[in-house]
């Protein structure tokens, strides 16, 4: 069982929609087993990532994985941009953290 690091409280799995309409679903297990482990910055932003997803302000195919998509949204900083990717055919984010530029492959998706 995954427990959230010390000092964060456990938060609920979040149902994401995407400006598609895709329901992508941000699980506690990957936010605290996956996210926070590997980007321990990412701790305060979680309302941040799951806005990513909601209301990027672009999405992009992957060039690694034909089934994930790469979401893009404003950081906590004017210069931050947070990305998220995550599996569309599954519906789950995947990972998140701070990139410093939009890459990835073609755009599927802009404001």
């Amino acid at each position: 069982m995954i427990t959230p690091m010390k000092g964060l409280r456990k938060l609920a799995n979040t149902k994401l929609k995407d400006p598609l309409e895709r329901s992508i679903v941000l699980h506690d297990r990957t936010w605290f087993g996956n996210i926070l482990t590997v980007h321990p910055e990412m701790a305060e932003v979680r309302p941040l990532v799951e806005q990513a997803v909601r209301k990027p302000f672009e999405i992009r195919y992957s060039r690694s994985d034909e089934a994930c998509r790469i979401y893009f949204g404003l950081g906590d900083q004017p210069t931050a941009i947070i990305m998220v990717v995550a599996d569309v055919t599954l519906g789950l984010v995947k990972t998140a953290h701070f990139a410093k530029r939009v890459s990835g492959g073609a755009m599927e998706w802009s404001r």
